[in-house]
């Protein structure tokens, strides 16, 4: 970003006429991470626990506002106007790529070449992480929004009007999703027109550390407000052990090694030698960026460290196993650290300056070829579902599910992980209610017994009876339940 200082020494204001500079990062961002979710685009996957959210059931998802603080997401739930669920996805990633780009449209610079922008953009945006989340795309839309309207901002404001918005936008982020707070202190961090000192780093960590502590302050109110608890319980399905003294603590201490472990498997697809590598070129980046500018390493590094170090306190605290997924915050310092790693070697010139060049393409294309795999693998039970509900009569009455969706193996290869992932889809599209009948027994009481049973063998069957379909899945599992699974949406 140009960088202009002011008399008064508050911080550097972006110049307006970069504003086309911006809008191309956004557009080459948005396609493609439409590229890399090409075989989502017409039917994405949704989550058992994102159905609430396309098909507008507050009521379902109001027990979230409780164990999780989604308070915004609940407003959310609200709604009126409903889409479908591919113009939902497009909404998001279009948010998505507001985000990554203005992110890299700070970082890197207004007139920085629009190739190396649009690199970081994907590798911050395609992480194994942000491609996990993404699944959850109806849900996330309003947290999207919120800090894709901060990082709009902060292509216009200067630094410390951007650093006393984290006050209103950090509770409202935590409200939405509980990293979203993270990503937008890495707007703050990783500007390139902050005057870095010791003494700015400090400010900002601590006034985002304030703006948690009131997210955290207002998630409690009104936790006590409606549904008269003072604090956010964690749900029984996530299996708490609250560490209580030194002993059970160090107990939980061993569950962040757990997290780091499945951490640097996902981060690299599970494929071990690309964890190596993309550590080598990370410990790389920070020795070359850190010669040229101290601060401007050591600012990212803190952000990383600050973001964790909150998980880890959580994860102590609570005991309970966090996903991965929510280590999605950092390669947004990652990607922006591989950004400045590039323009440090292309001032270097010659063979550097192609290195440089080609490990950053190389880092974006290779995301973009494995979430495409991703992506391409986990619709399998979109084609299947669709094909089960093709033969579903279109008469009215309920559909009744037998049998597991354990059995399915459309079901492992797209990581269902609740009977209702099958309810909800079945609904979505036939507009139907569905009864599982593992979940209500009573309910499909008066159903033949051979339907009860479920279908023979490993295949699926339908039944079109009078008044009533029925899913005849497989009554033999082919793999073990989910762990930490909720049982409700």
């Amino acid at each position: 970003m140009t960088y202009i200082a002011d008399a008064s020494g508050l911080g550097g204001r972006a110049v307006s006429g970069t504003s086309r500079h911006l809008w191309a990062t956004i557009l080459v961002a948005y396609v493609g991470l439409l590229v890399a979710a090409a075989f989502q685009l017409p039917d994405p996957l949704i989550r058992h626990d994102d159905y609430p959210a396309l098909f507008g059931d507050a009521e379902i998802y109001y027990i979230k506002t409780l164990t999780e603080g989604r308070w915004v997401n609940y407003l959310w739930h609200m709604r009126d106007v409903l889409l479908p669920s591919w113009a939902n996805y497009l909404i998001y990633n279009g948010l998505w790529a507001i985000v990554l780009g203005c992110l890299a449209h700070n970082a890197l610079g207004a007139r920085e070449e629009l190739w190396r922008k649009g690199a970081v953009a994907l590798i911050a945006g395609l992480s194994a992480p942000s491609l996990l989340i993404s699944w959850w795309f109806n849900t996330l839309i309003p947290g999207m929004a919120i800090v894709a309207t901060f990082a709009l901002a902060s292509t216009v404001l200067s630094a410390r009007t951007c650093r006393w918005l984290l006050v209103p936008f950090v509770p409202l982020a935590l409200m939405a999703y509980t990293t979203f707070p993270f990503f937008l202190l890495a707007f703050c961090l990783t500007r390139a027109d902050v005057r870095r000192s010791a003494k700015d780093l400090a400010l900002t960590l601590g006034v985002f550390i304030l703006s948690f502590a009131l997210a955290m302050g207002s998630i409690y109110t009104l936790n006590y407000l409606f549904h008269g608890i003072f604090g956010v319980p964690m749900a029984e399905w996530r299996n708490p052990n609250p560490a209580h003294d030194l002993a059970s603590a160090l107990e939980n201490l061993g569950i962040i090694g757990t997290f780091l472990s499945s951490s640097a498997s996902l981060v690299s697809f599970h494929f071990l030698p690309l964890t190596v590598f993309q550590l080598g070129v990370f410990a790389w980046a920070i020795w070359l960026v850190g010669k040229a500018d101290p601060w401007r390493a050591i600012y990212p590094l803190a952000g990383i460290a600050l973001g964790m170090g909150l998980i880890f306190v959580q994860t102590i605290k609570t005991g309970i196993i966090l996903p991965p997924r929510v280590s999605g915050f950092v390669w947004l310092y990652y990607a922006v650290l591989l950004g400045l790693f590039s323009q440090q070697m292309a001032l270097r010139g010659g063979g550097w300056d192609r290195l440089g060049r080609n490990l950053l393409a190389f880092f974006a294309l290779i995301y973009v070829a494995f979430s495409l795999l991703q992506h391409r693998d986990v619709t399998a039970w979109q084609g299947d579902s669709r094909a089960m509900a093709a033969q579903i009569s279109p008469a009215p009455g309920p559909i009744y599910v037998t049998g597991t969706y354990l059995s399915l193996p459309s079901g492992e290869a797209s990581g269902l992980q609740h009977d209702l992932a099958v309810a909800f889809r079945l609904t979505q599209l036939t507009g139907r209610e569905v009864v599982m009948c593992g979940i209500e027994p009573a309910a499909c009481a008066h159903l033949p017994e051979e339907v009860q049973a479920g279908a023979e063998g490993a295949d699926y069957e339908v039944r079109n009876m009078e008044g009533a379909s029925v899913v005849m899945l497989s009554a033999t599992p082919i793999r073990e339940p989910a762990e930490n699974m909720p049982h409700g949406g």
